[in-house]
């Protein structure tokens, strides 16, 4: 194994600390005077010559061994004198193709079987992101698949499901559909998990309790919007989004006065009524009364519902109002005459 030849100082200096220009370094097997051929190449082809000169400022190069043995080394000024400190025997090496940190050996274990420090680093750093990739973390290409949406026991990461995953899907959603699934776990029995649908930007939602999976439910979002004739109609059971427009048209279809007109239709006393407009309606009735027959507004449900006087008038001319609710039947009972009828209707 080829080895660096390295002595302490690398620079020649004298007692003083001072450089010295030109100092001679000649190599021998350690422990003897026989001398050693270095060589300058890492392969060990071009020998230095012995002894090898520093330069001008008492640097040597690079020096090479073969790595057969010890190396012991002397340093002269260029006169032949010997620097403190030399000879130096053993000289420290270096391994040429395992320097530094790559050069400590440790035992290995069954996750990180590599016995060098840059390998096993690069084992840890391969053995850190496996488990993130494997979890869906850090992925450039698919997801993993998740099998069974079902499953009580999937780890906390980001999935995908395709027509080959099982297991109970939101409503509505074909059995082909795919697209991604996200699992959030507080404990073993506790877990939330987030689907959405390739193409769908619907999010579904669904909780798992005490190692129960509940019902799929899902996140309004602006789209869920529905028509005024639903909101006035008011009989939809189904979530939508509010908009202010949805709103009034609800409000209107139940509030006395919007969109409404006063009209002034024909009617008679001790005539029944019904509203049919499916609104509220205001009704005015001015009419004549006397001591014996005092008029009366009444109101009903139905023809199977009893009167229910909520307004009566004055022996002379008085007026009567009421609010009439949807489908309900209404008359002006008794008095002599009628003076006026007015509907806001």
């Amino acid at each position: 194994m080829t080895t660096i030849v390295s002595f302490n100082p690398n620079r020649a200096a004298d007692l003083s600390g001072f450089a010295v220009p030109g100092a001679l370094a000649t190599f021998y097997d350690s422990g003897t005077s026989r001398e050693r051929i270095v060589y300058s190449d890492p392969e060990c082809t071009l020998p230095h010559p012995s002894p090898l000169a520093a330069d001008g400022a008492g640097v040597f190069p690079a020096i090479y061994d073969t790595g057969d043995g010890d190396v012991k080394v002397e340093v002269t000024t260029p006169e032949g004198v010997m620097l403190a400190g030399y000879p130096m025997d053993p000289v420290r090496v270096v391994d040429t193709d395992a320097a530094g940190a790559s050069a400590i050996q440790f035992d290995p274990t069954e996750d990180i079987p590599e016995t060098n420090v840059q390998a096993a680093i690069e084992r840890v750093q391969a053995n850190m992101i496996q488990p993130l990739l494997d979890y869906g973390l850090g992925v450039t290409g698919n997801a993993p698949l998740l099998a069974d949406l079902d499953a009580t026991g999937i780890a906390s990461g980001f999935y995908r499901f395709d027509e080959s995953t099982v297991g109970t899907r939101p409503s509505g959603m074909a059995s082909s559909a795919t697209g991604i699934v996200l699992v959030w776990r507080q404990s073993a029995g506790n877990a939330l998990v987030h689907l959405i649908q390739k193409g769908n930007r619907r999010h579904h939602l669904r909780a798992q309790n005490d190692g129960a999976w509940a019902a799929w439910a899902h996140l309004m979002q602006s789209a869920d919007t529905a028509t005024d004739e639903v909101w006035s109609a008011g009989s939809s059971t189904a979530a939508y989004a509010a908009t202010p427009k949805g709103i009034r048209a609800a409000v209107g279809a139940l509030a006395v006065g919007v969109g409404q007109t006063w009209q002034n239709p024909s009617r008679a006393l001790n005539t029944v009524y019904t509203n049919n407009t499916a609104r509220p309606i205001f009704i005015s009735v001015t009419a004549n009364g006397s001591n014996a027959l005092h008029a009366r507004l009444q109101v009903r449900v139905n023809s199977s519902s009893p009167w229910i006087t909520i307004a009566l008038g004055n022996p002379d001319v008085d007026t009567m109002t009421a609010i009439i609710p949807a489908g309900h039947q209404y008359r002006a009972f008794g008095g002599d005459g009628l003076e006026c009828w007015a509907e806001l209707r």
